[in-house]
C-alpha cells in the first residue's frame, strides 16, 4: 500500500499495542490501487542505478512499502554469510541488502517472482541463487545466519491472483513460516520480517512465543492507518 504519510522511528522494543488500530474504508482504498498498481505496468524501482524488471503480478518494492522499510532498518546491520530472501518477489531486499562474500538465496513459489529476481541478480552481476519453493519445502537440508521475510500482510480472503503477494487469510502463511524457520537456521541464525495491524494479532503473538524478538523499527501511515514493525527474532533453544 502506497504510504504518502508514513511516519517512521528507530526503536528496541519487544511490546506491541494492546489492541491493533481498527483497519477502515481508506486502508482497503488503499489496498485496491495496491491490487491494480500490481496487474499493470508501474515503474521500476533502481537499485545503485540499475533498474530492475519488474513484471505485472509481482510485489512492487516501493517508496514507503514494506520492502524499503526492511531494506532501510537493515542496512547496517551484520546478517552473516547465508541469506534466504524468502518470498522474494523481485529479489530487491536480498539484492539490495548482499555484501560480496554473501551466500544469498532467493526463493519464492511464484514463477512471475522467479523469473523477475533471477533476472535481477543477472543486471546487478551478483552470484546468488534462486529457488522456486513454497515457503520451505523445496530448501530441505538448507540452513542460513539470517532470513529474511516479507510476508502478505492483510487478513483477508484471496479473491484473485494479484492478492495472493498482500494477503494472509487467517494468518496461515505467518503461523508456517514463524513454525518452519527455525529448522533453517544455524544455532545463532536470525530471522528479520514485517509485521502489521493488518494480520491476526492472536497468530503473530502465538507464533512468537518460541522466539525471543524485539521490534527493531516501525512506521505508520496516517492516511491508510495501517502499522508496520521489522521484528528481529530468535528461537529459543
Amino acid at each position: 500500500m502506497h504510504e504518502d504519510a508514513d511516519e517512521s522511528t528507530k526503536i528496541h522494543t519487544q511490546v506491541f499495542p494492546m489492541e491493533w488500530i481498527e483497519i477502515g474504508p481508506c486502508t482497503f482504498s488503499s489496498h485496491e490501487q495496491h491490487v491494480a498498481n500490481l496487474t499493470s505496468p508501474q515503474p521500476a524501482p533502481s537499485i545503485d542505478g540499475v533498474e530492475l524488471f519488474l513484471p505485472p503480478n509481482v510485489y512492487h518494492p516501493g517508496t514507503g512499502l514494506s520492502s524499503s522499510l526492511l531494506v532501510e532498518a537493515l542496512s547496517s546491520e551484520c546478517l552473516g554469510r547465508t541469506v534466504l530472501d524468502l518470498g522474494c518477489g523481485s529479489g530487491y531486499i536480498g539484492i539490495s541488502l548482499y555484501r560480496p562474500g554473501m551466500d544469498l538465496v532467493l526463493a519464492d513459489i511464484s514463477k512471475d517472482s522467479i523469473l523477475s529476481s533471477t533476472e535481477n541478480l543477472r543486471r546487478m552481476e551478483i552470484p546468488g541463487r534462486v529457488i522456486e519453493s513454497d515457503l520451505f519445502s523445496n530448501l530441505k537440508g538448507l540452513r542460513f545466519d539470517t532470513i529474511l521475510f516479507n510476508p502478505p500482510l492483510l487478513d483477508k480472503k484471496i479473491e484473485h491472483e494479484a492478492e495472493i503477494a498482500l494477503c494472509d487469510p487467517h494468518g496461515d502463511l505467518l503461523t508456517r513460516f514463524l513454525t518452519e524457520a527455525p529448522q533453517h537456521l544455524i544455532s545463532t541464525g536470525c530471522i528479520y520480517f514485517i509485521a502489521s495491524n493488518l494480520m491476526n494479532r492472536e497468530v503473530l503473538l502465538k507464533g512468537l512465543v518460541g522466539y525471543r524478538y524485539n521490534i527493531i523499527s516501525s512506521s505508520f501511515s496516517t492516511q491508510s492507518q495501517v502499522s508496520r514493525w521489522i521484528i528481529s527474532a530468535r528461537p529459543k533453544h
